[in-house]
């Protein structure tokens, strides 16, 4: 019994003790925010007394705001005076100059129905309501889970965002590559260079909860459908894919644009038979956990930037793996980053090869053909040919990925290849996305076999609107134009004020303002050609 009452006591002082610290840290938190929204609110309040210049535009207060609000949560007792009082100073520049807003120019309930809470969809929330000062009341993001982010939730524990974050806007007008907003960073947030997904959803959860999104989860689309006289039906049901009962029935919302923001984590390429036997094989975005994968001889079929991410975390587990890819990715060097390894992919790869027992293997360029199970019921069997070598050019001064050959191995072009695995295989393919396998396929029409870059894309005009049905726009990674991929957050985002202008303008508003504020701060990306077209070249 005294020794129960013991580790009872040696508990409860632990507890007080963690509980203690934690209180320092929201504290030391709170007041770094603080500074940090004082050095950016100074330079404001001074170019609101300088009479000679214009007044700042309300949303230039965005950061500083945010940023008091916050120190607020973490630590009123300590720091809710200087908070309270920065709040107050900011307010007072605004009692009399109220932006207003135009009266609503058709009969829907909303302005704006996202499709998604992701980053996309937060993301152009922001922007919308934020930015461009659309009423919060009219723009309505749907989530099909109960959560902000979920898909970002689902990720393996140990993937992380291959771009890196940092936290630079103090120094320059630039800002953190994986931040969907500016003023916002998720390297500031959570102090990680590299976030994994529950890190990065709980950055979108933050934000959504401070700006005070209009957000409807558990709720699914089931349909869009173009009213003649303009604007769309949406209709909505309580959603299969949400934990818990949603308590909503189903209905339709009218809304006078829709923009699609559902990205793509929960379509995966490979869940259908993309080739004879791979409904046999486990695509990456089901594993929950590498460490906790069992077995521990395994196949990865795609040698991009999953395919990597399988081999680096199967490896650092002491598992067997070995890479089957058409294309020697790990070869490849263009001055895209949306088309080649990241230097943080490399970088583990080239870990894995120099630590990993056993070290892991590279097959390429070959395509995998077949899956099948073996006949006794006990592992599978790989069928695939080999293609052409190929040589790549450029990346001449990188450094190799390892000093013994036997990790690659290429063969002669045409011979077959019959590979034994315990294990299902490793799809590590990519995904299909929300707008090919959701319910707005057929509101857009869709890039051919030989387009190139937009082969199989969705088709858009220069305001990313789907050139088949005017109103509803596509944002997020499956962007595409001509030869540019938007598929990282810092490309992405940069088309966010570009659909918002177009939006706003047909609701009235006036733009000028804050495009020009966009344009500073290299958020406003509406031409990908060099020099403006001038040359004829792209960059």
């Amino acid at each position: 019994m005294v020794t129960t009452e013991s580790a009872a006591q040696d508990l409860l002082r632990e507890s007080a003790k963690l509980k203690e610290e934690s209180g320092k840290r929201a504290t030391e938190l709170a007041r770094s925010l603080i500074e940090e929204g004082r050095r950016a609110l100074d330079p404001l309040l001074e170019q609101v007394k300088d009479e000679k210049r214009d007044n700042p535009p309300k949303n230039a207060f965005q950061l500083p705001v945010d940023a008091f609000e916050m120190a607020l949560d973490l630590d009123e007792s300590e720091c809710g005076d200087d908070a309270r009082d920065a709040l107050n100073e900011i307010m007072e520049c605004f009692e009399e100059e109220e932006e207003e807003r135009p009266p609503p120019n058709h009969d829907h309930t909303y302005d704006v129905v996202v499709v998604g809470a992701g980053a996309s969809g937060v993301g152009m929330g922001l922007m919308l309501t934020r930015i461009f000062n659309l009423d919060p009341d009219r723009v309505l993001l749907v989530e099909r889970s109960d959560k902000v982010g979920e898909s970002f939730r689902r990720w393996p524990k140990e993937m992380r965002f291959i771009s890196p974050s940092f936290n630079s806007q103090g120094w320059t007008a630039s800002f953190d590559q994986n931040s969907v907003a500016f003023g916002t960073s998720p390297a500031y947030t959570l102090q990680t260079e590299h976030p994994t997904g529950e890190q990065y959803a709980n950055y979108l959860h933050l934000l959504a909860e401070q700006a005070e999104l209009k957000i409807r989860f558990k709720t699914e689309v089931t349909a869009i459908s173009p009213i003649r006289k303009g604007g769309f039906k949406v209709d909505v049901a309580p959603s299969s894919h949400a934990n818990g009962a949603n308590g909503t029935e189903a209905e339709t919302l009218r809304s006078r644009y829709v923009v699609w923001a559902a990205g793509e984590f929960q379509y995966p390429l490979g869940e259908s038979e993309t080739f004879p036997g791979s409904a046999l094989c486990r695509h990456n975005s089901t594993i929950r956990s590498w460490s906790d994968l069992p077995g521990d001889d395994f196949v990865v079929i795609g040698g991009y930037e999953s395919g990597m991410d399988a081999l680096y975390n199967l490896s650092m587990c002491g598992k067997r793996c070995t890479v089957v890819s058409s294309t020697a990715f790990w070869h490849v060097a263009t001055d895209d980053p949306s088309t080649e390894l990241a230097p943080y992919t490399m970088e583990r790869v080239r870990q894995a090869f120099k630590i990993a027992k056993p070290k892991p293997k590279l097959l390429a360029p070959l395509r995998i053909e077949s899956v099948e199970k073996v006949s006794s019921g006990k592992g599978f069997v790989l069928k695939g040919k080999w293609a052409a070598p190929v040589e790549y050019e450029g990346g001449e001064n990188r450094v190799p990925i390892d000093g013994d050959e036997s990790i690659e191995e290429t063969g002669e072009e045409g011979a077959e290849v019959e590979l034994r695995t315990p294990q299902a295989p490793l799809l590590c393919t990519g995904f299909a996305g929300s707008v090919k396998m959701g319910v707005a396929k057929d509101l857009f029409a869709w890039g051919g076999k030989s387009s190139g870059c937009m082969a199989g894309a969705p088709l858009l005009t220069d305001e990313d609107e789907s050139t088949k049905t005017p109103g509803l726009f596509l944002v997020g990674p499956q962007v595409r134009h001509e030869d540019h991929v938007l598929c990282f957050v810092y490309k992405y985002r940069q088309r966010f004020g570009v659909v918002a202008d177009v939006i706003a303008r047909g609701l009235d508003f006036e733009t000028e303002q804050h495009i020009e504020q966009l344009r500073e701060l290299d958020m406003f990306l509406d031409d990908f050609s060099c020099c403006k077209g001038a040359c004829g070249e792209t960059c």
